[in-house]
């Protein structure tokens, strides 16, 4: 599976902010009881300041993002986000294993955070090989070292 990350720009913002609808809106409800507009927007915004988000595309069409953070001694996914209708096809798979294998090149762990309610992602990532190394009041962080 091919796949190619392009650089987002401010005119994908609209594009992002929907996928992030449809791929947080059921983690929203069982984390906080209902949809939240207020912590979306402040969610979506937050992650766009971050920067470093890619449009993941494969065979020309967007299937989702993912914004990697290359820090000092570590590298951060602070979010990765495939579309509700693409997901399971290993798309998620190949882009985060390529990530991790090029950080760990140079020496560096993959770290990020996912939502105490979102079990279905944190299983994914421990079977990509990532460990559970702290947990706060709504997120566990977790890790892979080279």
């Amino acid at each position: 599976m091919r796949y190619r990350l392009v650089r987002a720009v401010a005119n994908d913002q609209r594009w992002l902010d929907q996928l992030r609808r449809s791929v947080y809106r059921d983690l929203f409800i069982a984390t906080f009881g209902s949809w939240d507009e207020a912590r979306h927007v402040r969610h979506t915004t937050e992650c766009w300041e971050l920067g470093q988000i890619s449009i993941i595309e494969v065979f020309g069409e967007r299937v989702g993002m993912i914004q990697i953070l290359d820090q000092t001694g570590f590298v951060e996914i602070g979010e990765l986000q495939i579309q509700p209708s693409h997901q399971n096809q290993g798309i998620g798979s190949r882009i985060l294993s390529d990530v991790v294998n090029q950080a760990h090149k140079r020496g560096k762990n993959v770290t990020l955070s996912v939502a105490l309610k979102n079990e279905r992602a944190a299983e994914f990532y421990r079977r990509c090989g990532f460990t559970h190394v702290e947990q706060t009041d709504t997120h566990n962080k977790l890790q892979c070292e080279p």
